[in-house]
């Protein structure tokens, strides 16, 4: 990093137990400019961007539970209120992905982001040498690290969905 530059804060919303043990992995790599706390995304993501250090530049939301059960599809992570937030406080060029192992779970989040095609470009569409599938699903993360949960679903064979999303300047 460049000592002109400002260094990237990092948050994510994962369980209680994984806070401790990612924490720690932090503190045994000397990692400064990364955070990790347990909170609900859908309720508190307004409060924990007022006080984040620096432009919302990314978002990455990484299989979030699939609630299966209809009647409980209301809990799911990836919900208009969440979207429009983000949205709201991404900055211009900054960056969404999504991936999820449950096809159903990929798709609701897709269509709950491209509801706002006006606000959000599909990665495809601003570099087309990135490749998807014939149904814009990204064929590899883009991100270079790849989850426990990617991995571990991989190795069974599962397909990951992913979609990367640039919000217009």
């Amino acid at each position: 990093m460049k000592s002109s530059e400002t260094p990237r804060c990092r948050s994510w919303w994962i369980s209680a137990a994984l806070v401790k043990r990612a924490q720690l992995w932090v503190k045994e790599l000397s990692l400064n400019n990364i955070y990790f706390m347990f909170a609900n995304a859908t309720a508190s993501f307004e409060q924990v961007l007022s006080t984040y250090p620096g432009p919302l530049v990314l978002v990455s939301i990484l299989c979030p539970d699939p609630h299966f059960k209809k009647r409980h599809h209301k809990r799911r992570v990836v919900q208009k209120p969440l979207v429009d937030s983000i949205l709201k406080n991404l900055s211009a060029g900054g960056q969404v992905f999504i991936q999820s192992d449950v096809f159903e779970v990929a798709l609701d989040m897709r269509n709950q982001f491209e509801s706002h095609n006006d606000m959000l470009e599909h990665i495809d569409v601003i570099d087309p040498s990135v490749i998807c599938d014939d149904q814009g699903w990204l064929l590899s993360n883009p991100m270079g690290i790849r989850t426990e949960r990617e991995i571990h679903a991989e190795s069974e064979g599962a397909k990951i969905y992913r979609r990367l999303y640039q919000k217009r300047m």
